[in-house]
């Protein structure tokens, strides 16, 4: 018999992919393929029932002539900014060990073996590329079924270049995060890029600037009104940084990919329980969002406290926010806005958008209420009732709200100033910061002071609806919030007074507000009463 020689390095990939196919079987156990086949059939077909009531949904009027210019001359700027977002943010989660994460056991064991990295990280990066570029192109494509709602041309190229300019974004921002991850180059250098691309395009898209190089890129995302072969080059880009970054992602640090592994796990652990309070946690660890040593403003959170001390020290918080979240709430508030402008403008759907933005923010102002909820046992041992700290907890979220709604009232009008933008804008401030601190008061408080034997003894055709409502409920708090925008401009459309049903659909919202705030103070007095009458103990 011949010994045949084989390369070291073959044995130890032959070698990895065996471990992982065995792995992999014993993780699936007696699954079958039917059963995956049939969730995906049907996790398919909701996506797409949703993406055409969606599309159905816009019914506003086509825009022709003069608007559509204007369209084809600001889009592409606002297009690009979204892409050079999305560019900063690969590039951070890659200094910070992203986009993948493996498993403990790859890390733990694998990283550190005697085979090559980079062979070993190419099958998960491949999954990673694989489902964020699909995922692209679904709603690059959704967002340009929505364009032809609106905007002349035809559905399919609409489609395809919204596809295309999805895939593109996502196929950037994972090349720049795996070359940014790899250490080819000095953490700085990708880091300083990015923010000089991200400034550029907002002063472009602000009018302040000259055009940047996002904006030829998102040109794409019109070619339906005017085909620019500029952007090919981003197509191009996107095609070639995925395929630098598998090339040198052997340079992954073992220590990032054990921190982030080990978040991440946690994290879908968190998702799988629908625990979001946990979510925002590891989704700060995760991003290294840390609180200043030194505030920003030391003297008015101080005299805030001599006279209310809950709101002075919820001050104190705010005061030491990393300057990631505060650039994080006020293009939250600035993106509510400008969505909010564009409903004015005659697209609908963009409620949607400014509701969720408002939502998002509001869990990053309601952070002090949420750290008192996460220490029930300290709560309890105040002189105070629960619901009322809780209450006071409130005061802090409302003034931030209200500042980054301001912000994002100014957005709106500098786009196109309106002297009716501004008289409805003011209610609709109000109405969303409220409605904002609301909807995540109900997420952070909703599982406060719970007994889990409650939940359990539930029937499960109570306990799935229950659960359904109790994840949308609050996002849907938010976009009731948004609603006097909405309502103001169907009446503007009819000749009425904005102003005068902005004022009215206000009304209901603020209603809502105050039966949470409400809730929120007598809520713990309500099931302490409740227990004591049926006999439970609490």
């Amino acid at each position: 018999m011949i010994d045949v020689m084989v390369p070291e390095p073959l044995v130890g990939r032959a070698a990895v992919s065996d471990l992982r196919s065995r792995r992999r079987r014993r993780r699936l156990g007696d699954l079958e393929w039917g059963d995956l086949a049939y969730r995906v059939y049907t996790t398919s077909l909701g996506t797409l029932v949703i993406a055409v009531l969606l599309s159905s949904w816009v019914g506003d009027n086509r825009v022709t002539g003069p608007t559509a210019q204007q369209v084809l001359t600001d889009g592409p700027a606002y297009a690009g900014l979204a892409l050079a977002a999305m560019f900063l943010i690969g590039v951070r989660s890659g200094s910070r060990g992203g986009p993948i994460a493996m498993e403990p056991a790859d890390v733990q064991h694998l990283m550190l073996a005697p085979v090559d990295r980079g062979a070993l990280l190419r099958r998960p990066l491949a999954g990673v590329i694989g489902y964020g570029v699909l995922g692209g192109l679904v709603v690059g494509g959704l967002a340009g079924s929505l364009f032809h709602q609106r905007l002349p041309g035809s559905a399919s190229s609409w489609i395809l270049s919204g596809a295309l300019f999805g895939a593109t974004a996502v196929g950037i921002t994972l090349g720049s995060a795996l070359v940014t991850c790899s250490r080819i180059l000095p953490r700085w250098l990708p880091l300083t890029i990015a923010w000089i691309i991200f400034l550029w395009a907002i002063a472009d898209a602000a009018g302040e600037g000259p055009i940047s190089p996002a904006t030829y890129v998102g040109k794409m995302l019109f070619w339906p009104l005017e085909f620019s072969a500029i952007a090919l080059v981003a197509v191009a880009l996107a095609i070639v940084l995925p395929i630098v970054g598998a090339r040198v992602i052997g340079g992954l640090s073992v220590e990032q990919a054990r921190r982030r592994t080990a978040l991440v796990g946690q994290l879908r652990f968190a998702v799988t329980q629908q625990d979001l309070r946990s979510v925002v946690l590891l989704r700060r660890n995760l991003a290294s969002e840390r609180p200043r040593n030194r505030p920003w403003v030391r003297w008015l959170p101080s005299l805030v406290a001599t006279h209310f001390p809950t709101v002075g020290r919820d001050l104190r918080s705010v005061a030491r926010w990393p300057i990631v979240r505060i650039v994080r709430v006020l293009v939250l508030g600035v993106t509510a806005g400008l969505a909010l402008r564009g409903l004015w403008s005659g697209t609908t759907p963009l409620v949607l958008v400014a509701g969720l933005a408002i939502y998002v923010a509001g869990l990053d102002c309601t952070e002090p209420l949420a750290q008192e909820v996460d220490h029930p046992q300290i709560t309890e041992g105040f002189p105070t009732p629960i619901g009322q700290t809780l209450s006071r907890h409130l005061v802090q979220p409302v003034i931030v709200m209200l500042a980054i709604g301001i912000v994002g009232l100014a957005a709106a009008y500098l786009v196109s100033p309106d002297t009716e933008v501004l008289e409805v804008g003011w209610i609709v401030v109000l109405t969303g910061a409220l409605a904002g601190v609301a909807a995540a008061t109900v997420s952070t408080v909703s599982g406060a002071f719970v007994d889990a034997s409650h939940s359990m003894m539930m029937p499960p055709e109570v306990a799935g609806p229950g659960m359904v409502i109790k994840t949308v409920w609050p996002p849907v708090v938010a976009i009731i919030g948004c609603l006097p925008a909405l309502f103001a401009h169907r009446m503007a459309l009819d000749g009425q007074d904005p102003v005068s049903t902005a004022i009215t659909v206000a009304i209901p919202v603020l209603v809502l507000v105050s039966i949470i705030f409400g809730w929120v103070r007598f809520r713990d007095d309500l099931h302490a009463s409740m227990a004591e009458a049926t006999g439970a103990k609490r």
